[in-house]
């Protein structure tokens, strides 16, 4: 197990020093990381939002 550890500390120093910048596969791979990030976000900012705005309607309905 601690070999594989090395290893794999080895291979990701070795892939950090590399210089010659991100590939189109790192680029997809963050794309999709901030899409699935902004999807989650606005859904549930769209719930918080659906929720208070049904508060609001409740509370002036029974206001009557």
């Amino acid at each position: 197990m601690m070999y594989l550890l090395a290893y794999l500390f080895n291979l990701s120093r070795g892939l950090l020093r590399d210089g010659r910048g991100a590939t189109t596969a790192e680029y997809a791979l963050v794309l999709a990381l901030v899409v699935v990030i902004l999807i989650s976000s606005l859904t549930a900012l769209g719930n918080a939002l659906n929720q208070k705005i049904k508060m609001i309607i409740d509370q002036i309905t029974n206001a009557k």
